[in-house]
């Protein structure tokens, strides 16, 4: 799991380069993408952040303003990685923007000079029905918005998500057998009517699904 993960950061570097000076995660989802982003580009790997441990996941809570100063209380900038720096930013996925979007700010704030922020999943662009808690498209960043309006709105120099094709070929699994709903709209099992349609509706088909990202699903499955 943790090999997919950098080697998706390394052809994510591939993908999309960017002149910078350090590259720092998004901790701790970020971090092994972020290694393999700084292996593969010859930019120095450095922790920009310090997790508080005792704020749990921001994106989960009931509203904006509190998933807002969840962030800020999560993650505390180090100026001294930070301050005159150009920064690739890597995380694993963008869902609301409401992370990215404060992240950026406080960087700004902590006085990086450029912020590129690199994805290590495709956008995600369609509800997953397996728990996840968003269960619409309009909750979504990525649904009606271009790549450069989610950068605009997120406060980045530079956005870049990793290609559906470059994300598969690094788990060496078979692409009909991975699940890529949230990417690509294709749902494994067929989806009752709009009206039924629920972030739970599909936990009793017997497909596994916990809550962690695409990528975790992927080698998990035989």
């Amino acid at each position: 799991m943790h090999g997919v993960r950098v080697e998706v950061g390394r052809r994510l570097a591939k993908e999309f380069p960017v002149d910078a000076d350090v590259v720092i995660p998004v901790p701790e989802s970020g971090t092994p993408a972020a290694v393999g982003y700084a292996q593969a580009s010859g930019i120095p790997f450095a922790q920009g952040f310090v997790k508080n441990a005792y704020v749990g996941r921001t994106f989960i809570q009931p509203s904006q303003t509190i998933r807002q100063l969840g962030i800020r209380l999560k993650l505390n900038p180090l100026r001294g990685v930070i301050e005159g720096k150009r920064l690739v930013v890597v995380d694993d996925s963008i869902v609301r923007g409401n992370t990215q979007r404060a992240i950026v700010k406080m960087l700004r704030e902590s006085g990086a000079t450029e912020v590129h922020v690199r994805i290590s999943s495709p956008p995600v662009q369609w509800p997953c029905f397996y728990g996840i808690d968003f269960a619409t498209r309009a909750e979504l960043i990525a649904n009606g918005l271009t790549i450069d309006e989610i950068r605009q709105s997120i406060g980045a120099d530079s956005l870049s998500f990793i290609s559906l094709d470059a994300l598969v070929e690094s788990t060496n699994v078979a692409k009909d057998r991975l699940c890529r709903a949230c990417f690509d709209g294709v749902y494994p099992v067929e989806l009752p009517e709009e009206a039924l349609l629920g972030k739970h509706v599909l936990e009793g088909f017997g497909i596994a699904h916990d809550g962690m990202t695409a990528i975790d699903e992927v080698v998990r499955r035989p």
